[in-house]
């Protein structure tokens, strides 16, 4: 009802949180330029489906609810295209008590910024996306989207909001590593992943380096220009 609304009286919408194939044929497969209606969907729709609640039960229930193998397998060939514009992350760090609750009490939402970008490299580790595509849906796109200036871009003038990864061909447990969130669990629990993130700046200060919070690094507010 929203997208026809939207068509019908030409307003912009952005849709957030695409779980199904069915959702796709709403949306253009065209540049983000020439689009008035765009498109989201979340990481933890691309790398789970419904075979993970066996093991991972509530720990992955969210609203929308994570679907089946096909819907996340159409998801990830549309972020080929330009059916869907922008990859976000969400982050809803529940407490483990409370994700212990049965499953009708226990609430929505997991903790996921932290791994989020190891997580999608695997991605492309498995060639499901091609770099160029995770870092046009990660960043380009979504500073297109909000017309976000000096952000989004490596270019001369703008801030730098960068992360340098470190390619791990073993593996790296992220059991091994302490959890930063408050809520002290992560649906990754059990992964390895083939991609670490080594260090990350933003507006230009270290913010993590040498597996190390640096506290003193302290965000800008961002300027939506949209």
């Amino acid at each position: 009802m929203a997208v026809d609304l939207a068509k019908r009286h030409g307003t912009r919408l952005h849709v957030l949180h695409l779980t199904t194939a069915l959702e796709l044929a709403l949306f253009e497969d065209k540049p983000l330029s020439q689009k008035h209606i765009s498109a989201e969907v979340c990481l933890h729709h691309l790398l789970f489906d419904d075979r993970d609640y066996p093991s991972l039960g509530n720990l992955i229930k969210c609203n929308p609810a994570i679907k089946s193998q096909t819907d996340r397998d159409a998801l990830r060939q549309a972020l080929l295209s330009n059916r869907l514009d922008v990859i976000g992350s969400d982050h809803a760090p529940h407490t483990w008590g409370e994700k212990q609750r049965p499953y009708t009490q226990a609430p929505s939402g997991l903790p996921l910024v932290q791994h989020a970008l190891p997580a999608l490299l695997e991605l492309v580790a498995d060639d499901v996306l091609p770099i160029t595509t995770l870092v046009a849906k990660t960043s380009h796109r979504v500073a297109d989207l909000f017309a976000i200036p000096d952000r989004g871009y490596l270019r001369e003038g703008y801030w730098a909001d960068l992360v340098l990864i470190k390619s791990e061909p073993d593996g790296v447990a992220v059991s091994q590593h302490p959890i930063l969130s408050q809520c002290g669990w992560t649906p990754f629990a059990q992964h390895r992943f083939r991609y670490s993130v080594s260090t990350t700046l933003v507006s230009g200060q270290i913010a993590w380096h040498a597996n190390r919070l640096h506290d003193s690094c302290q965000g800008l507010p961002l300027r939506f220009m949209r």
